[in-house]
């Protein structure tokens, strides 16, 4: 068993999947991530990926953060 090394903080990769190309642009300005390239899919239900520069989050976390 090997042991890989942590990937560097501007490695890491915060990957969310959406239906449109603009999307992507909302969610960096919405959240304040910076994009770092758009990757198409093709065939999934969800064809484009928005890959952002950063530690990968989960939109699940943000809702608990509304919730009373």
């Amino acid at each position: 068993m090997t042991n890989s090394p942590e990937p560097e903080p501007s490695e890491l990769e915060n990957i969310h999947s959406v239906t449109d190309p603009e999307k992507c642009r909302e969610m960096e300005r919405r959240y304040d991530w910076k994009l770092k390239k758009i990757k198409v899919n093709k065939g999934l239900p969800l064809e484009i990926d928005c890959i952002f520069h950063g530690e990968q989050t989960s939109f699940q976390d943000f809702w608990y953060d509304y919730q009373d």
